[in-house]
This record gives C-alpha cells, structure tokens and sequence, in this order.
C-alpha cells in the first residue's frame, strides 16, 4: 500500500509544472506525500524531497516527527505552509553553539532569546534570509509542510 502511494505522489507531482512556470501542488498530493516520506525518515526523524525548482525558488515537501536543529541561512528566506499537524517555530534570537554546516549556512542545539509561533494546518510562516529558526514537536507529534526556499 505504501508503494502504491509514493507512487501515486510521484505520478501527481511529476506533471504539476505548466507553461510559462506555472505549478499546482494540491492538498491530497501534498498529504500523500507527507505520508510516503513518512516512511524515509532520517536520524532527525526529517524526510523531504524537492518537487520543483523554478529561478531562485525551491519547492520542497517535508514531513518530521521530531524538533529539529536551530538553522540560520545567508542567502534563503523560507516560506513554510503546514499542511497536517502542529509545530512551535522558534524564530529570531541567538543560535545556541552555532557552527556553519555548509557555505552561508550554520545549525546549532536550540535558539535563546527566540520569539514562538504555534502553527498548526493552514498557516503560514515567512522566515526571511538571516532570521534563525527552529521547528519544536511536542513527543509523538508529526507534522507535514511545503517549503518554498527564495533565494534573496
């Protein structure tokens, strides 16, 4: 069942792009791809995967189970739309033991002196470029959300 599913979300995705750029991600497929990458989760209890690329934006999908690390990015501003579950950001503040992972990009353990959001399905969260961030679970929860990354 799982395979007809990541098999389906593929099908739906890999037509999605129209003429002249234009892209449609509905709700369904965007569940149903939350739920195949539930299923590839990595050692941060994180899975996602890029659906398109179109000029200085990415479109990813992403499903966690589990709060992630502090990042802070140079160059991308990320516009996050919770799809399924709830999330606490973390945005601002200081990356606690920040270390760079990757040319203008750092992660670090959690963020001090950080402003929280309580998101859950259908809001939106605009980080722009140089704003630390962090995604905080409570245990057992799951959320799914499509990213846009803007290259600023």
């Amino acid at each position: 069942m799982r395979s007809i599913v990541a098999i389906l979300a593929v099908m739906a995705f890999a037509g999605q792009s129209g003429t002249g750029g234009v892209s449609v991600w509905r709700s369904a497929d965007i569940t149903a791809k939350g739920t195949a990458l539930a299923q590839k989760l990595d050692a941060q209890k994180l899975a996602n995967e890029t659906v398109a690329t179109e000029g200085n934006r990415t479109f990813l999908i992403a499903h966690r189970e589990g709060s992630g690390v502090a990042e802070w990015h140079e160059k991308q501003a990320d516009v996050m739309f919770i799809s399924a579950g709830q999330v606490t950001m973390v945005y601002g503040g200081t990356i606690v033991d920040a270390k760079t992972t990757a040319p203008g990009e750092m992660r670090g353990a959690s963020i001090q002196g950080g402003t929280e959001a309580k998101l859950g399905p259908g809001d939106v969260l605009h980080i722009p470029a140089k704003v630390p961030h962090q995604m905080i679970l409570a245990p057992g929860a799951k959320v799914t959300y499509f990213v846009t990354k803007v290259v600023e």
